[in-house]
């Protein structure tokens, strides 16, 4: 594996974790199956990779070509007492 994994993304969630390491979820267009192929394949392989990130100005909208779909608010279905 040593080819580049190229896709748009927005950032969905940054979360810090318990053991103070960092988790950042992405959002992918769906036109990003491959790339999303090829991050599973890393996953399994157990790879590191390296990330640089270049930030774009765009608009969120549909889902033409290269626009990420805006997300609806989640609500927990989780019942508290």
């Amino acid at each position: 594996m040593g080819e580049l994994i190229e896709f748009d993304a927005t950032v969905y969630k940054v979360q810090t974790l318990i053991d103070q390491g960092l988790r950042v979820t992405l959002d992918l267009p769906e036109s990003a199956i491959v790339a999303a192929a090829q991050l599973m394949a890393v996953k399994r392989e157990q790879l590191v990779l390296h990330i640089v990130c270049k930030p774009e100005k765009q608009v969120i909208s549909g889902n033409e070509q290269g626009t990420i779909s805006a997300r609806s608010e989640r609500k927990s279905v989780r019942a508290t007492s």
